[in-house]
């Protein structure tokens, strides 16, 4: 009888009826998932040479006991992959590796605290054909005491995992939950000094996994430390720090390629600016966009503010508060046709670049604006995340930030614009305001996702809960909501939807 076939007896048992005898579940699992291994290789029309196990042993690593390490030897070279499977959570299998050899480590990840799971190591041959399986089990260990404590009250089901940055005390994490809102990897940040912990900013992943972040400076100091890339299991691969030269990296960037990195930066300069009340020193904090080419590690501009706009433009120009944030860039997304979409939160205003970064090519809400709002009250203040969508309409995280009491007053919600460019008025298409009103005075996000669904991540340190992260359809239903709650918890940045961690999917 084949795997398959002994599977499904076994599930037929089970479904008869009290009389059914006793049956194995992790054995019923385990031949169902070396089933679909076998089934997952092409036919082959000669008797295939596979290489056999010979040997495996799985063990947590020392720093992260949310990642095992699954020894495989084998009796020839060959790639391998590994499934693993437990009754309650489901099935797993990671990526085939790279290189064929006789002695491979292949990490596991995606896994949930104090769990035990069974593996199968699988030989791949060169014509794709698969070995018999051969594994053991493996058990998980606890989470630090940050992400221990951290408090979840959860409705519904997310689409993929959702990845989020807790700023705890005193350290930093960034975390993945699954679908049913389990902490099933983590990242901490190390502390750079003593007593000086780090802040969580942006996050991003590469085609090829890593993961790139902005780790912020130390509590009390303005500027982010660097661009930082870790693989998925927290080893460093390469690091921009702040300098005169590549700028400091400010809030956001984007991944153009497992080797180069698109970043908002900004540069501290000194004006005269007797004339409006301040000195002649006045420090100023100056946006831009660069590149940074991961193969040469250089940078290059690609825009900046200075040859856009006047320094005689402002909004609630502060001489006494040194360096001023002029326009404050928080945001950085690619538009449909290749231009930069900006956000800029000092004037409650979005912008549009060129592909080319020569020219603005419109300018959304606050001074100067190119397009009006029909309905006052679909302004937005102090946003983030601003992005095109697909069929050019804007998404916005509308903070509420001094927005005027006749619009509403101090709320949060997330909201989509549509432009039309034949009398540049601006229409509300779409919009998620919680139930009651959150108010975040600065950070959280709003992302549409491909399944046109929309993650909204909001930060708000004067309500219970402080944070909540939201998933919505397009009629504005929660499909998931995770309330966050701790009692060590500091602040809250973004949240974004992944498929993957390590390039590890779900088996049927």
């Amino acid at each position: 009888m084949t795997a398959a076939a002994a599977a499904a007896l076994a599930l037929a048992v089970v479904s008869c009826g009290e009389e059914a005898p006793p049956v194995d579940v992790q054995a019923t699992v385990a031949a169902a998932v070396e089933a679909t291994v076998e089934a997952m290789a092409p036919p082959t029309a000669e008797p295939s040479s596979t290489p056999s196990i010979v040997s495996t042993s799985a063990s947590v690593l020392a720093d992260n006991p949310l990642i095992v390490n699954v020894e495989v030897s084998l009796d020839s070279p060959a790639r391998v992959r590994v499934a693993y499977h437990n009754a309650d959570v489901g099935s797993f299998i990671t990526r085939t590796t790279e290189f064929a050899a006789a002695e491979h480590s292949v990490p596991v990840v995606r896994l949930r605290p104090l769990t035990t799971y069974f593996y199968d190591a699988f030989a791949v041959a060169e014509d794709g054909s698969t070995s018999a399986g051969s594994g053991g089990s493996f058990t998980t260990g606890e989470l630090p005491d940050a992400l221990a404590r951290m408090d979840l009250t959860v409705e519904g089901s997310p689409t993929g995992l959702v990845l989020f940055d807790l700023e705890d005390n005193p350290d930093s994490y960034y975390v993945a939950l699954d679908e049913d809102s389990v902490v099933v990897w983590y990242y901490r940040h190390e502390v750079t000094l003593p007593d000086m912990p780090v802040s969580a900013r942006t996050v991003r992943q590469k085609p090829n996994y890593n993961l790139v972040f902005l780790e912020g400076g130390p509590l009390g100091r303005r500027f982010n430390c660097c661009l930082k890339e870790i693989t998925p299991l927290g080893e460093l691969v390469d690091r921009l720090a702040a300098n005169p030269i590549d700028k400091f990296v400010n809030r956001d960037f984007l991944i153009l390629s497992d080797t180069e990195v698109l970043y908002l930066a900004h540069e501290v300069i000194e004006i005269d600016d007797t004339e409006n009340g301040g000195g002649p020193g006045t420090q100023t904090l100056v946006d831009s966009i660069r590149v940074w080419d991961q193969t040469n590690d250089t940078t290059r501009e690609i825009w900046s503010a200075l040859d856009h706009f006047s320094l005689d433009q402002r909004v609630d120009w502060n001489p006494g508060q040194q360096p001023i944030a002029w326009q404050r860039a928080n945001s950085l997304a690619l538009g449909v046709r290749g231009n930069y979409v900006v956000s800029l939160a000092n004037w409650d205003q979005v912008i549009s670049i060129s592909p080319d970064g020569e020219s603005i090519e419109w300018q959304l809400g606050g001074p100067d604006t190119d397009y009006h709002f029909l309905n006052p009250a679909d302004r937005f203040y102090g946003q983030h995340t601003a992005s095109e969508l697909p069929n050019g309409n804007i998404l916005v995280y509308d903070n509420g930030s001094g927005r005027p009491e006749e619009e509403g007053g101090g709320y949060s919600r997330a909201i989509e614009l549509a432009l039309n460019t034949y009398d540049l008025g601006v229409t509300k298409v779409w919009e998620y305001r919680h139930e009651p009103d959150l108010y975040a005075r600065g950070r959280s996000s709003a992302f549409r996702l491909g399944n046109g669904n929309t993650l909204i991540n909001t930060e708000s340190n004067d309500s219970d809960p402080p944070r909540v992260i939201v998933e919505v359809d397009g009629d504005g239903n929660e499909v998931w909501k995770a309330e966050v709650r701790s009692p060590t918890m500091r602040n809250s940045f973004r949240a974004y939807s992944i498929e993957s961690i390590f390039g590890e999917r779900r088996l049927p």
